[in-house]
């Protein structure tokens, strides 16, 4: 999801890392999960161990909305419009 993301946007890695303790920084997908940090598209998920990026767990319709209403920079309607 994050390189699909990063790339569908042209976004590229900042040059200070956010850090992520659960993403290797060896990965192929490192630099596109730290782009969408930088662009405010993920803010990680909840942990008691830093901040964590959560890249083996699924990403749910809710989460991927998010993350598109973000990139694209929407605004939520109110219910029923």
């Amino acid at each position: 999801m994050a390189t699909f993301l990063a790339r569908a946007l042209n976004l590229t890695a900042p040059e200070t890392r956010a850090g992520f303790t659960d993403v290797d920084e060896s990965s192929v997908h490192a630099a596109d999960i730290e782009a969408l940090y930088a662009a405010g598209i993920t803010l990680g998920c909840p942990s008691q161990q830093g901040l964590q990026f959560c890249p083996d767990q699924p990403v749910t319709r809710a989460q991927m909305a998010t993350f598109l209403a973000r990139a694209l920079n929407l605004e939520a309607s109110e219910a029923g419009q």
